[in-house]
């Protein structure tokens, strides 16, 4: 991915430093005295990314249980459904997926791995169908196991809540901070974040309400669909 920013913006070089590195560690990889006029978050996973079956974030393509963003770290989806207990499973979903079948997927993992270990997308994807009651659903019922499972494998949550509070301190009076986010649960810890630093007179909320695409724009781009601006200026 940086290989590709590089080409793509080789026409900026003399503006742009590119950094590999996780955003929960924002203050370590800033220089100590560096301030910002704006910081943007955009959390939306990179659909490059969810193409590459060998990463195994979807459930489309058969490949993997991976799920990692940085290939280097050693936690993958795959170690997750096969070594962790029913309950932590279970709590995975529950908390990351907001999945109303939590348990009875937890189960089934547990029942399927006793025979053999799951590997790919598409084994979880059919233990996850016949544990699910089947209805007409907008969406696949394996969507909410995998969101909740990627999330888990690279502490996305956890990063997002720990990173906010550093990105509004490296501000400058006036700066702006703008946080896309594709998900309830990160829409829910950044609005969290703003209202906190509001009430202690650092920030300013810009958007009372977050800004969401019209229907052209969905139209246009359908990974849009529920993506959330909120955006804060620094006082």
């Amino acid at each position: 991915m940086l290989n590709l920013a590089k080409e793509r913006l080789k026409n900026y070089r003399k503006n742009l430093e590119l950094r590999k590195a996780n955003f929960a560690n924002l203050e370590r990889i800033i220089p100590r005295k560096e301030r910002f006029d704006g910081v943007l978050y955009d959390l939306g996973l990179s659909i490059l990314q969810i193409q590459k079956k060998e990463r195994g974030f979807s459930f489309s393509v058969d490949g993997p249980l991976d799920m990692r963003m940085d290939r280097q770290q050693s936690l993958t989806a795959e170690r997750i459904v096969n070594k962790a207990s029913k309950e932590e499973i279970s709590q995975i979903l529950k908390d990351y997926g907001e999945e109303h079948y939590a348990e009875r997927i937890a189960t089934a993992i547990i029942k399927e791995r006793k025979l053999s270990p799951i590997c790919t997308t598409f084994q979880l994807k059919r233990v996850i169908a016949h544990a699910v009651p089947r209805r007409r659903k907008r969406i696949h019922p394996a969507t909410k196991t995998f969101q909740a499972l990627r999330i888990a494998v690279n502490g996305e949550l956890e990063a997002l809540g720990r990173s906010l509070p550093e990105a509004i301190n490296l501000l400058k009076k006036g700066g702006r901070i703008a946080v896309i986010s594709f998900h309830s649960l990160e829409d829910r810890i950044t609005k969290r974040t703003f209202r906190k630093f509001e009430e202690d007179l650092k920030i300013k909320v810009i958007t009372r309400s977050p800004i969401v695409p019209g229907q052209m724009e969905r139209c246009i781009n359908p990974h849009s669909r529920s993506a959330k601006l909120r955006v804060a200026e620094k006082l």
